[in-house]
């Protein structure tokens, strides 16, 4: 009688059952098949961090258009104004760049304070803001806003200042905490201005509170 030992050497435990007999094909297939299967994992992964990806960057865009759109809709100094400067301006230096040239970099608490009550040297000014065309960008933390705005002015005590300009805008947004914040931005104006508004505004420029002189150059 032959024992477990001397059948499993000659029949199961030779190499050539197992290169070419059942086992051998059954391993295989497992093998292929978890690959398969691993595969299928990995790609279904990737396709959904990047739907979620593309959600978020989506919600984002939405997000900064609105905020843009917040600030046009308060452009008149007061309280909604000061709110909305409040909530959405970076809390530390911001920058911008004016269509008239003039850079300049002041703290968000004085810019929620300017936006706060009427300008005393021009208090019956009334402005109405419209944007259009946004083009936003989103690098991580970092986003772009670029739009077209038309402003139009009322109520100076210098009535060449009473016109409506239109001008391209870009903005810079950072996120802070989940939320974005504005943290600079510039405007040109799309045509030349005329010489009246720009000694008009040049004459404005006297007026403004000290600080602000010197915060812009």
């Amino acid at each position: 009688m032959r024992s477990k030992l001397s059948i499993n050497s000659q029949t199961e435990a030779s190499p050539s059952y197992y290169k070419n007999g059942p086992y051998f094909n059954f391993d295989r297939e497992d093998v292929e098949m978890k690959r398969l299967t691993l595969s299928i994992v990995v790609c279904t992964t990737v396709l959904l961090v990047m739907c979620a990806a593309a959600a978020a960057q989506t919600s984002d865009k939405a997000k900064l258009i609105a905020i843009e759109d917040a600030f046009a809709a308060n452009s008149d100094p007061g309280a909604a104004a000061a709110a909305v400067a409040k909530k959405y301006i970076y809390d530390g230096p911001v920058t911008q760049l004016t269509a008239m040239g003039r850079i300049g970099t002041l703290r968000k608490s004085r810019v929620v304070e300017l936006s706060s009550a009427p300008d005393p040297a021009d208090p019956n000014v009334r402005s109405s803001s419209k944007l259009s065309d946004f083009d936003v960008e989103i690098y991580g933390a970092t986003a772009l806003v670029a739009y077209k705005q038309v402003s139009t002015d009322s109520g100076h005590k210098d009535a060449a200042l009473n016109v409506t300009s239109r001008f391209g805008c870009l903005d810079t947004f950072v996120k802070t905490n989940g939320s974005w914040r504005w943290i600079g931005g510039a405007c040109a104006s799309d045509v030349p201005i005329p010489e009246s508004v720009w000694n008009a505004d040049k004459r404005s420029i006297a007026q403004e509170p000290q600080d602000v002189q010197q915060a812009y150059h």
